[in-house]
Formats: structure tokens, C-alpha cells, sequence
């Protein structure tokens, strides 16, 4: 989290904007059929849609591409191109959860409940694939910055784990029911929801 904690103190949350926005744009790109979200992978397995084995491989490799990715980031740190960075090699991570467990649950499930609203809405009336990308990734934006002082705003359970799993003093039944289970229960929800609604609109 160095760089957007970077970017909100030194250009505020229209930084913070900003560049969720372009890293949006850009993992639409590169990622294609990839898969960063663990919810839709979860509620497959659920459906009996995806198989445990694809599941727990997929999930292994994103647990693990999250602490690999710790491990890089702090011997970029060592490096020390900027100050900061041998900073924060000696800084205890610290939590992005600043609320309680119930209202930060409600904030994590209610951005990912909104990302997917977003997502339905606009592929409904939207033809052109790069608008769509581009005004998604706005949204994506919106959505973090709305929830960034409270909980970081997430709404991704693996991108929460590699960035505040075991930092500050939020216990890990805590985590896991703000960055876990509530995001999963968005997905559940606004799948129960937008799935109804499609076949009321087949009928």
C-alpha cells in the first residue's frame, strides 16, 4: 500500500482517484481472462460451476503471489531510490481498519455490492468495450476513495490479505470478517438480486 498511501498524503484523494482508476484501466488490459477477485471463484465452487481443484490451485497461487509480492516489494524498499523507503523497511505494517468490525463489514460488502451493480447497469446499456473499461475503472475509484479512511476500501479479500493480514492490532477473526466474509456475501446477494432480475426480464 506504499504507493496509494503515497499519492493520498501527498496529492489527496483525487490523487488516490486518479490512480486507482488508471491501474484499472491497465489490469483490464494486461489481466484479460486472469482471475483477481477470489468471489465469483468461491460462489463457483459453490454452484458446482468450477471444481475444488481449480479453486484451491487458483487460490494457492494468489496467496502466494501475495506474500511473493511482499518479499519484492521490500527489496525495492532496500534499495532505497526513495527516502521513505528505508522508512518503512523498520515500520510494523499498520490496519486500515479504523471502525468497528460490523461497520467496516458493511463497507467492504456494500463497495463490492456496488461495483457489481455498476458492472451489470453499464454492460446493459453500454456497447463500446472501452468506455465501458474506462467508466468502470472510474467507479472502482469512486468506490475506494468513499471507503479509504475507513477500511481501505478493498472490496477484494486477496488484495486485503497481502496488504493488511496480521498488521496493527486487528485481530484475525476481525479480518476475516470485514475483507472475507463480507465481500462474499456482497457477491452472494447481488448475484441472488441481479440473477433474479434477469430472468424477470427473459420472461
Amino acid at each position: 500500500m506504499f504507493d496509494v498511501n503515497f499519492v493520498l498524503n501527498n496529492y489527496g484523494l483525487k490523487g488516490v482517484l486518479i490512480e486507482i482508476t488508471f491501474i484499472e484501466i491497465v489490469n483490464s488490459f494486461l489481466l484479460r481472462d486472469a482471475v483477481a477477485d477470489p468471489c465469483p471463484l468461491l460462489f463457483g465452487f459453490i454452484k458446482n460451476t468450477i471444481s475444488a481443484r481449480r479453486v484451491g490451485t487458483i487460490l494457492g497461487v494468489q496467496f502466494i503471489a501475495g506474500y511473493v509480492s511482499y518479499l519484492i516489494a521490500r527489496q525495492f524498499w532496500f534499495m532505497g531510490i526513495h527516502p521513505q523507503h528505508l522508512e518503512i523497511l523498520n515500520e510494523e505494517c499498520g490496519a486500515d481498519l479504523t471502525v468497528t468490525v460490523i461497520y467496516g463489514s458493511l463497507v467492504e460488502a456494500t463497495g463490492c455490492f456496488s461495483a457489481k451493480a455498476a458492472e451489470v447497469f453499464l454492460e446493459s446499456r453500454m456497447l463500446n468495450k472501452r468506455q465501458l473499461t474506462v467508466i468502470q475503472a472510474f467507479i472502482a475509484g469512486i468506490i475506494t476513495i468513499l471507503g479509504i479512511h475507513l477500511t481501505g476500501m478493498y472490496a477484494n479479500p486477496i488484495v486485503a490479505w497481502a496488504c493488511t493480514f496480521n498488521c496493527g492490532d486487528v485481530p484475525y477473526l476481525a479480518h476475516f470478517m470485514v475483507y472475507w466474509i463480507a465481500p462474499l456475501l456482497a457477491w452472494h446477494v447481488a448475484d441472488m438480486v441481479f440473477t433474479s432480475e434477469s430472468h424477470e426480464k427473459d420472461e
